[in-house]
């Protein structure tokens, strides 16, 4: 049962739900009454009172409780209750205590997974200061409660304003929320916005340690029930019991004692990353771990400098793990050399003629490793709700498998004589029973010493032989386990004549390495050496099946094949997938020479063989890293693949969700490199792929997180089935509801489903809403045809008009009949014959326009289709005008149709400048493809005067990279402009620009948001430039900055159109000397003065000239320009809407939902604010669209 224990309710309630359907409903007092709640107003319906008899642990309690409908948990116990039992809350250990007179009882108690969430939106319009922190009030759907309030990540990844988790207390449907702006400028949030979730924390009991007790002895008799000798198993069953706490898994222990896992890294900057998007149920899912890893102690919030993505993996069973990005930690941490044992040498060690043998496997193995205090900040993983840190050692940190043996190693130490240790699996082998007895036991108190923890259901306990690293193990020797050589034993023989000669090339590779291959591979050669003609003469025979088993057996035996693996060599992994299936080989290249492993293959599953070729390619990879893992972890790898783009994927992202997914996973392995290698040298893999054996295992399909600790039995939670009721919260008033779902019409903000059973929310949705969709769908149509004789009749106007016709009905092209007025008009003009038209009173004129245009069956089309539709029907003075009026005032209409005219506002040329550097204009053009320099964009500056252009190759567009690149590259060989136009961009609006305009003393200009005409100088360059340089590059398309300062040059040495000169006859008052030009013959010699002199006069004369062009060009254009064109003029106060740049979807609105109101103007430049959000904002005129307020006809 859900039991919340609420310090704000007085008394103790429970929903009639919640009791017995056979009996409990006839134990209660019915008594109809209404209990107020804390706001005062709010009310429950109350059935009747009965006695609740409670066990809580070892205590049975009664308190007599309201029976109600419907509540938030299934009983509420109140002060009544706590006050009785003395009941203390402990939320830092997770305990609630109890007492009577007699003894006080302690239970644990655990979050519910599954609480309701209810929004918490902004009440008024807000405007948040920079730089400060204020207090809002947010309205929420619960009247009275303490509630954990969490932000909204879609709202803190679009906005600057900082919210934290926090504990809120509502009270009269309000609460009280901090905002926090850390930027230099102010932020608004409009009225209605949803700022996070509340929820109540519902109660749900766990076990108590009797359950916990029962389960361990469970585990124990398991490992034991294989000991045949009722002597020998009760004296195993008594070492168990004695170290019974190692086979508790109810709870995660970490151990003690040990030496602590380091990080030691580069000289190198925190690796920061932002969280990776998700999808809000995806992020509730990750939520939920979260809580759990900080039930359990494993992580703890962090405000460290490093940050690793968390993404989740998705299971068979359709759980999620989460596994976190350590590829930029991992990339800057030393490496650990420590070696792990040597396998040949271990297995050896144990084909010494042992009579007993124990495997022990550490649960959750690396989780029960502690991390130094000082490198846990290293571990920093982000998500949506915020930034955490490692206690423990987390899976994909590099240097795991030799940080865990050293430890193991360390503290086995004592036990070296008859245990071996590979990581995470003991093993413990005896002569004899008491031997092993007493072995055991040294064994199990040192790993208790250091409280760690076994996983029971991967023990094997008193075994006479066992299955480790491969091979099996007992008193008669060792063998290998056929587990690394069945994709080679199942081959089947080829039926094919292609298959034959498949098979021959893929073992071909091998030939160096056989002894007399040649001589063996005689028989096959001999049908399969056919030309075509002759291909369907193939025949497979006794003596083809002979040299085919000799040739597999020669793949899995000595020399080719090893049975372990060689430490001073690094291990080589060739992979390869097809559709049908994927196959890899484990290997070594020991002084020239290749030595096989491990062979592996398996049939892809109908899902797989769906993946795109890159994805396939990488699970083969996976698939043959979790099959061969005793072999990999802790040890050198290089993979080969023949799919070039995997070659970079341990080191960056290539793209695809699922290989990223994958690169993930293999974080915990030392790969070196992955190498490319051509299909045609990938044989072996390749033949496994396509001749694969039959496998059933999943990818992903493995425990991990918190569901590891409970791989046994799970600890069982005294739970209703939220099915079997609808969640209610009980505070929530029906007069509430109807403004909470009014609000939510006014701001279009949808409020999810309480309910966590989303296929039936959702059809319960459909249900109840069907009829409202289905009647919105048809028609709003509110115009009423029979009431055109009432309204006739209260017209002044028609009732006129009925007097001058009663006095002389041939004069007037009007009828009346049946009591209503009618029009006479002609349809067609070449026709005689005329038509009534109903006389359309003004009070009915809004309602008819309602109809024919707003209503759904009318589509909001224009004025010329909307006046078709009518006038054959009815007819009322100025008509058209009327129609066009009410269109003209359509909001949605105005937010939402394209202007099919020329953009309003005519052109307004930037003057002429005085001179050369009197005003630049920059922007930057790209990103490019990464040069090997490692340039991604090109910072181009013109001059508005001499149109001369200087382009600077840079790595970044970052403020500091341009407020550099622009005091280096041009004002330090130019000097200081007189003003500098340049768009919005953060890179150019920032306070380093700001402070570097006023230290130098330069005017720095911003054009209008989303006009780029306003710097269309430097826009034309940009245009201008990028295909030159696209002529140029190599075929890499990555040396484009090796030709940016030649077609510079080319374009600063040619006649600009506008000037008539060339920018840099301008700049410098002479013509280029080119390449081609002929070498002078003479010099003459003057003096710096009369040069100066004569400079002067030369570039006054080309100034004034240049001057003279550009006015004559910007005048023939602006009269281009502005033929035909609009140019409306605005006032302060005017209601206008602004164009929506950047639209989603077509379906979005085109103009801003809401007017503006214009505060400024400098035409064609406007201020305008929304009154709502206060935000003010500059827009060019082009971008108005004057708003027509809807009055009635």
């Amino acid at each position: 049962m859900k039991v919340m224990i609420d310090t704000g309710a007085n008394r103790s309630f429970i929903s009639i739900k919640a009791l017995d359907p056979s009996y409990g409903k006839h134990l209660v007092n019915k008594s109809h009454s209404r209990i107020i709640l804390a706001d005062g107003h709010t009310s429950l319906s109350v059935f009747g009172t009965m006695t609740l008899s409670i066990t809580m642990g070892d205590m049975l309690t009664s308190i007599k409780a309201f029976v109600v409908k419907e509540l938030c948990a299934d009983c509420i116990l109140g002060m009544d209750f706590i006050n009785k039992y003395k009941l203390i809350i402990n939320t830092e250990e997770q305990i609630v205590s109890i007492s009577d007179d007699y003894k006080r009882t302690t239970l644990k108690f655990a979050i519910n997974k599954n609480d309701i969430r209810y929004p918490a939106r902004l009440i008024n319009n807000v405007r948040v200061p920079p730089k400060q922190t204020v207090t809002v009030p947010v309205s929420v759907e619960l009247s009275s409660a303490q509630v954990l309030f969490r932000p909204s990540f879609k709202l803190q990844q679009r906005s600057p304003v900082v919210m934290l988790n926090s504990a809120l207390t509502i009270h009269h449907h309000t609460s009280f929320i901090s905002l926090h702006n850390p930027t230099t400028y102010s932020y608004s949030l409009p009225r209605g916005i949803i700022l996070g979730t509340t929820t109540i924390p519902t109660l749900s009991f766990k076990r108590n340690s009797t359950t916990d007790h029962q389960i361990v002895h469970k585990n124990i008799n398991n490992l034991i029930r294989h000991i045949d000798n009722p002597e020998q198993q009760d004296r195993v069953k008594t070492l168990l019991n004695q170290y019974a706490k190692l086979f508790d898994t109810s709870k995660l222990t970490v151990a003690s004692n040990v030496t602590s896992h380091a990080i030691k890294t580069l000289d190198h900057p925190p690796p920061v990353s932002k969280p990776y998007y998700s999808t809000p149920s995806k992020q509730e899912e990750m939520y939920k771990i979260v809580q759990e890893l900080l039930h359990f102690g494993l992580i703890r919030p962090s405000d460290s400098p490093y940050a690793a993505p968390a993404l989740l993996v998705a299971k068979q069973d359709g759980t999620w793990r989460m596994v976190v990005d350590y590829k930029k930690l991992n990339n800057i941490t030393i490496k650990d050399n420590h070696p792990l044992p040597n396998m040949e040498q271990a297995i050896q060690l144990l084909g010494g003629g042992y009579n007993f043998f124990s495997k022990l496997d550490m649960k959750s193995g690396f989780w029960q490793l502690p991390i130094k205090e000082e490198d846990k900040f290293k571990t920093a993983f982000i998500t949506p709700d915020g930034l955490f840190e490692w206690n423990v050692l987390a899976q994909g940190l590099k240097n795991s498998p030799p940080s865990f043996q050293r430890v193991m190693t360390d503290i086995l130490s004592p036990c070296r004589e008859f245990s071996l240790v590979y990581i995470d699996d003991i093993v413990v082998y005896s002569r004899s029973f008491e031997e092993h007895l007493n072995h055991l036991a040294q064994v199990l108190a040192a790993l208790s010493k250091h409280n760690f923890q076994l996983n029971p259901v991967k023990c094997n306990i008193f075994h006479q032989h066992i299955d480790y690293l491969s091979h099996t193990i007992s008193e008669f020797g060792v063998k290998p386990n056929n587990e690394k050589i069945q994709a080679i034993i199942k081959l089947r023989e080829p039926s094919k004549l292609a298959e034959a000669n498949k098979f021959l090339g893929s073992i071909s590779w091998y030939r160096k390495f056989i002894p007399q291959f040649a001589t063996v591979a005689a028989p096959i050669h001999r049908v399969t050496n056919l030309t075509k003609p002759n291909r369907r003469q193939f025949v497979w025979g006794d003596a083809q099946q002979q040299a085919f088993l000799q040739l597999k057996e020669l793949l899995i035996k000595s020399p080719l094949f090893l049975n372990f693996p060689n430490d001073n060599y690094p291990l080589i992994l060739t992979t390869d997938a097809s559709k049908v299936g994927i196959g890899g080989t484990l290997q070594q290249n020991i002084d020239g020479e290749i030595k096989n492993l491990y062979y592996h293959s398996q049939v892809t599953s109908p899902t797989q063989r769906r993946y795109d070729p890159i994805e396939l390619e990488a699970l083969a990879i996976w698939l043959c890293f979790q099959r061969m893992r005793s072999y990999l972890l802790g040890r050198s790898i290089i993979i080969y693949t023949d799919h070039c783009p995997l070659c970079k994927m341990m080191n960056s992202s290539v793209k695809n969700r699922r290989v990223d997914r994958i690169s993930i996973l293999l974080q915990e392995y030392n790969i070196e490199k992955i190498i490319h290698i051509k299909g045609q040298h990938n044989c072996l893999a390749d033949y496994l792929s396509r001749h694969p054996i039959q496998n059933d295992e999943e990818i992903f399909d493995e425990d991990y997180g918190i569901n590891m600790l409970f791989q046994g039995e799970p600890p069982e939670m005294v739970h209703v089935p939220e099915n079997n009721f609808q969640i209610v919260g009980a505070v929530v008033t029906r007069s509430k509801m109807k403004q909470i779902a009014q609000r939510q019409d006014q701001i279009h903000v949808t409020i999810p489903s309480i309910t966590n059973d989303k296929s039936s929310s959702s059809s319960q949705e459909k249900i109840e809403h069907s009829d409202e969709v289905t009647s919105d769908l048809i028609t709003s149509n509110n115009f009423d045809i029979t009431q055109i004789k009432i309204e006739q009749a209260k017209d002044p106007v028609i009732q006129n008009k009925l007097k001058e016709i009663m006095k002389d009905s041939t004069k007037h092209s009007y009828v009346f009949k049946d009591g209503i007025l009618y029009k006479l008009a002609l349809m067609r003009s070449n026709s005689t014959t005329k038509t009534k038209l109903i006389y359309l009173p003004s009070s009915m004129i809004n309602s008819l326009l309602q109809f024919y245009h707003n209503d759904p069956l009318s589509g909001h089309f224009g004025v010329r289709r909307t006046y078709l539709k009518i006038k054959n029907k009815f007819w009322w003075p100025k008509m058209k005008q009327s129609i066009s009026k009410y269109i003209q005032s359509c909001l949605p209409c105005q937010q939402y149709n394209i202007n099919r005219s020329k953009k309003p506002g005519q052109l307004y040329p930037i003057p002429v400048p005085e001179g050369p550097f009197q005003l630049i204009g920059i922007d930057y053009c790209g990103p490019f493809k990464k040069t090997p320099r490692g340039n991604l964009y090109v910072l181009c500056i013109t001059d508005y005067f001499t149109r001369w252009v200087t382009a600077i190759a840079l790595p970044d567009c970052s403020a500091q990279t341009t407020a550099q690149a622009l005091f280096q590259e041009y004002i330090c060989r130019y000097g200081v402009p007189k003003s500098i136009l340049s768009d919005q961009g953060t890179h150019f609006k920032n306070q380093l620009m700001e402070a570097m305009a006023k230290l130098i003393g330069y005017n720095h200009i911003f054009s209008s948001v989303y006009h780029p005409q306003t710097n269309g100088m430097v826009e034309r360059f940009n245009a201008t430039f990028v295909p030159q340089i696209a002529k140029l590059q190599d075929r890499e398309n990555n040396n484009w900055d090796e030709f940016l300062l030649p077609v510079v040059f080319a374009y600063n040495t040619g006649i600009h159109a506008t000037t008539g000169y060339s920018p840099f006859q301008l700049q410098y008052g002479r013509d280029p000397r080119l390449p081609t030009d002929e070498p002078s013959t003479s010099f003459t010699f003057n003096k710096p003065q009369d040069y100066y002199e004569r400079l002067k006069k030369n570039l006054l004369i080309l100034q004034r000239q240049t001057r003279d062009n550009v006015n004559s060009r910007q005048q023939r254009y602006k009269h281009r320009y502005d033929k035909q064109r609009a140019d409306p003029h605005y006032e302060i106060n005017d209601l206008v809407l602004i164009k929506i740049h950047g639209t989603k979807t077509k379906l979005d609105p085109k103009y801003s939902i809401t007017p503006k109101v214009i505060i400024k103007k400098q035409h064609p430049i406007y201020w305008v604010k929304d009154e709502d959000t206060q935000v003010e904002s500059r827009v060019h005129v082009n971008d108005i669209r004057p708003i027509f307020i809807s009055k009635t006809i």
